[in-house]
């Protein structure tokens, strides 16, 4: 069985803490304080999970999408710029101990592969700015209301993976992040540019229904 990482350490601790809170909801900002150093990532992890599983949370992909947009630029800056409105954002007490249950299990999926290496991807400043900046681009793509297949979960599985590499120091999955990346910018450039019956004629040509 593999040892836990960081991050599923940090997630355990998060649901204890919500769970033992007596109020039925919980803002962005206290899940921050919560996660405390690692709290950044970590929010960015949480709040891309409910687009990785059937967690039905309405409206939320644009507050939670400029969530990870404004902790893109705080990353990419060194400095908290995330506007008290979005950081007071409720979710209901039930809501997060579902999407932080979530995270653990997709993080599970990866455990037995994460491990510290390719450390150029994860320790120099300049490297550090080109994540933030494909946050923010990532997080952008979450916001878009799209009435398109995969375009919630594959910036969300982008930004899940993207912040799980930077967490546990693991340069492979960071490339495996700006690989998806790519993908998803390919995918959402098509819907653009040929529209969704479009890409449903391509798509469904590889095997792949969308309908």
């Amino acid at each position: 069985m593999p040892a836990k990482t960081k991050s599923s350490v940090c997630f355990l601790e998060a649901l204890s803490r919500i769970s033992n809170k007596n109020s039925d909801y919980i803002t962005l900002e206290e899940f921050l304080e919560i996660t405390r150093d690692r709290g950044r990532f970590i929010l960015c992890m949480i709040l891309a999970t409910p687009f990785l599983i059937p967690i039905s949370i309405p409206g939320s992909s644009i507050p939670f999408g400029l969530m990870i947009m404004f902790i893109g630029i705080s990353v990419i800056f060194k400095r908290p710029l995330i506007p008290n409105k979005i950081l007071k954002y409720k979710i209901s007490k039930n809501t997060a101990i579902t999407i932080l249950n979530g995270s653990i299990s997709a993080l599970k999926n990866f455990e037995r592969i994460i491990k510290p290496r390719a450390f150029i991807l994860t320790s120099y400043n300049s490297v550090n700015i080109i994540n933030g900046i494909l946050l923010v681009f990532s997080g952008f793509l979450l916001m878009l209301p799209l009435p398109v297949p995969l375009t919630d979960s594959l910036p969300a599985y982008s930004i899940f993976l993207l912040c799980a590499g930077i967490l546990e120091s693991d340069g492979y999955l960071i490339m495996i992040s700006y690989a998806l990346i790519i993908l998803t910018a390919i995918y959402f450039g098509l819907i653009f540019i040929l529209g969704f019956k479009g890409i449903s004629i391509i798509l469904s040509h590889l095997g792949i229904n969308l309908t």
